[in-house]
C-alpha cells in the first residue's frame, strides 16, 4: 500500500484522484474554463492537503497518457514526470480511453470509447465484460480510424461514449446506446480504480521513457515538415 496519486488532462476536464495509506479516497475535477498549464500544480497540492499529505509522503504517480489534447497530455504527463523524478517514486502510464471506458454503466456488455481525432478521424477503443457487473477487458488497441469505417464497422447494440460523440457527422443512429456528456468526462473514482489495478499488477514505467500516445505527429509538425521540404 501506497499514497497513490493519480492524474489525467488528455480532455478539457482534468481529473484527480488520491488514494492514502489509511484508506481514504479524494477526488478533483479542476474547473474546465481553466487552463490545465495553470491550475494543475495547484489543484495537486489542494488534494494534498485535503488528505493531509505533503508531496513527500507520495509513493507513486499515475497518469493518463492518451490519446487525446496534444497539450493537456504534455501538460500532464511532465507533471508526473516531474513529481516522479523530484520525489524519487515511480510512474505508472494509463491508457486514458480505457479511464472514459470505466464509466460505462455496469450491466453493459460492450463498450466503444471514442474521442476526435481531427482530420475526419476518431481515436477509438472496444472492450467487453463477461456478464454485467464484471471487469471490462479489451477487444481491440487503442488506435486512430476514419470516422466513416469505424460507423461502418461498429457492432449493433454497442453502448458509446467518449468526448468524439458531439463531433459524428453523421451523429451515430437512434439504434445504439450511448452515453450522456458527463461519460465523456474522465471520472477521478474510475482513473483511481485503473490507477490501482495497474499498481497492484506490478507495473512501472520509466519516467525518462514515458511518453503520451499522441498515436500521430500534430498538424503543426507535419505542416513544418512540408515547409522544410525543398
Amino acid at each position: 500500500m501506497v499514497n497513490l496519486l493519480a492524474l489525467d488532462t488528455s480532455s478539457p476536464t482534468a481529473a484527480l484522484a488520491l488514494a492514502t495509506t489509511a484508506g481514504a479516497v479524494h477526488g478533483a475535477s479542476p474547473d474546465p474554463s481553466q487552463r490545465h498549464g495553470r491550475n494543475l500544480i495547484p489543484a495537486v497540492r489542494e488534494l494534498l492537503e485535503t488528505a493531509g499529505l505533503a508531496p513527500r509522503d507520495l509513493g507513486a504517480i499515475a497518469v493518463g497518457l492518451g490519446p487525446g489534447s496534444y497539450t493537456g497530455l504534455r501538460i500532464g504527463v511532465t507533471a508526473a514526470k516531474v513529481l516522479a523524478y523530484a520525489l524519487g517514486i515511480p510512474v505508472v502510464g494509463l491508457d486514458s480511453l480505457e479511464v472514459l471506458a470505466g464509466n460505462a454503466p455496469a450491466h453493459v456488455r460492450h463498450v466503444a470509447v471514442i474521442a476526435d481525432a481531427q482530420r475526419g478521424d476518431l481515436y477509438t477503443a472496444e472492450f467487453t465484460r463477461r456478464t454485467a457487473g464484471a471487469p471490462l477487458t479489451r477487444l481491440t488497441p487503442t488506435r486512430i480510424e476514419r470516422q466513416d469505417g469505424w460507423l461502418g464497422r461498429i457492432a449493433a447494440g454497442t453502448f458509446v461514449l467518449g468526448p468524439g460523440l458531439d463531433r459524428l457527422r453523421p451523429p451515430l443512429p437512434d439504434s445504439f446506446p450511448h452515453g450522456d456528456p458527463a461519460g465523456s468526462r474522465p471520472d477521478p473514482a474510475r482513473l483511481l480504480d485503473l490507477a490501482r489495478e495497474a499498481w497492484a499488477s506490478g507495473r512501472r514505467d520509466d519516467p525518462w521513457e514515458l511518453e503520451p500516445h499522441y498515436l500521430r505527429r500534430s498538424a503543426a509538425e507535419e505542416q513544418w515538415d512540408q515547409r522544410s521540404k525543398p
